[in-house]
């Protein structure tokens, strides 16, 4: 039997230099990311959304087993009917939102597993037609360590996830996309966990990619999604 292979959409490969210390710590996530899907024996590509050709990005997507949209940059709120209320405004990547929009929706189209971390959380909720919080503060540490452990029931979520939960995020989900559920939060009320109510779809919002829980969260995760053993 071949082993599933798992596509797995990012942003970029390159920034400013102004912005390489951010590229620096997705990198290092979405290498983790790979060398989990590796580690279940399973193959990885990686593909980004802002860089790489249209066609070579909906032609990966479509030869998955697992789709997986990664973190990275906030999303443009015009997609979800809004103005930018951010305290602090960033660039956006709008052709990477555009474009990891059209693969999520090629998943839901073809059921087709799908697996969204942080940004990609987000984004799996904007394309169902949901909306965010652009701030809420909280949710990401100071300084050269932007991931804080945040509570939440893991048993609501995937089978075999044990903490801790490492978020760094300053957005959230607000209103919940069609077919969407909650399926925990943190103590403040933030969405953690989502899934469709019958589609293998799951987005979660911290980081179990993080190099220190990539080999158990993300490889439990990745099962799931799968295997379509979700709670919703």
């Amino acid at each position: 039997m071949t082993a599933p292979h798992v596509a797995l959409f990012h942003v970029r490969t390159h920034r400013p230099r102004a912005a390489a210390g951010y590229q620096a710590l997705l990198d290092s996530l979405n290498e983790a990311a790979v060398a989990a899907v590796e580690g279940l024996g399973w193959t990885a590509s990686l593909h980004a959304a802002a860089e790489d050709p249209e066609a070579g990005l909906r032609q990966a997507s479509r030869e998955a087993d697992v789709v997986v949209i990664l973190g990275g940059d906030d999303i443009e709120p015009g997609l979800y009917g809004q103005q930018d209320r951010r305290p602090r405004r960033s660039p956006y990547e709008r052709r990477a939102d555009r474009l990891q929009i059209a693969v999520i929706m090629d998943a839901v189209g073809a059921g087709r597993p799908l697996l969204g971390l942080c940004r990609g959380h987000q984004l799996l909720n904007v394309a169902l037609g949901g909306s965010l919080l652009q701030h809420v503060p909280g949710h990401r540490g100071p300084g050269a360590e932007p991931f804080i452990p945040t509570t939440l029931d893991f048993a609501a979520v995937a089978p075999g996830l044990a903490p801790p939960a490492l978020c760094t995020h300053h957005q959230a989900i607000d209103e919940l996309g069609e077919g969407l559920v909650v399926l925990t939060r943190s103590g403040d009320g933030v969405i953690e966990a989502i899934a469709h109510e019958t589609l293998p779809l799951l987005g979660v919002q911290w980081h179990p990619e993080h190099p220190l829980t990539a080999a158990t969260q993300f490889g439990a995760l990745l099962r799931a999604v799968h295997a379509g053993e979700l709670v919703a």
